[in-house]
C-alpha cells in the first residue's frame, strides 16, 4: 500500500514536471524575437576606444546577427552554454589580462540578448564595443 503511494508521488511529480516544460516553452514561443526574412540592409559600427570607429555595412538575407557577421568575417569566438562570446571583432581581439570583452547595443541602447539570438531586421543599426572590466 505503502508503495502504491510513492509510485503515485512520483507520478504526479512528473507530470507536473512535464506541464510546466510545456508551458515554458509555449510561453518562449510566444514571445521570441520575430525575424524577417529576405534581403536587410544592417549597419554596424565597430567602436574601440581612442581608435578610430569603423562602420560596416551588412548586405545579408540572415535572420539573426551572429550569422551576418560571420558572412562577413567580422566576428570570432568561442561557443559556450549561452551562445556564442565574441573573442574577436575586425582581427581585434579581446585581452583577458585586461579584462576586455566585446558588448553589443543597438542604436545606443542596451541589447538583452545574445549574438545568437538577436532578430535583425533591414535598417537596423548595431554598435560592438571593445568594453574593458567585467
Amino acid at each position: 500500500m505503502k508503495q502504491n503511494k510513492n509510485l503515485m508521488k512520483v507520478l504526479i511529480g512528473c507530470a507536473a514536471f512535464v506541464v510546466v516544460i510545456v508551458a515554458m516553452l509555449f510561453v518562449y514561443n510566444q514571445f521570441k524575437p520575430e525575424t524577417q526574412t529576405g534581403a536587410k540592409e544592417v549597419t554596424i559600427e565597430v567602436v574601440i576606444p581612442e581608435e578610430e570607429t569603423k562602420e560596416f555595412t551588412l548586405h545579408t538575407d540572415a535572420e539573426y546577427l551572429r550569422q551576418a557577421l560571420e558572412e562577413e568575417n567580422l566576428i570570432k569566438g568561442s561557443d559556450g552554454e549561452f551562445g556564442l562570446f565574441i573573442t574577436e571583432v575586425n582581427g581585434r581581439a579581446v585581452d583577458d589580462a585586461n579584462q576586455e570583452w566585446w558588448c553589443i547595443t543597438k542604436e545606443g541602447g542596451q541589447v538583452n540578448n545574445g549574438v545568437d539570438t538577436i532578430a535583425i531586421a533591414d535598417g537596423d543599426q548595431y554598435e560592438i564595443t571593445l568594453t574593458v572590466g567585467y
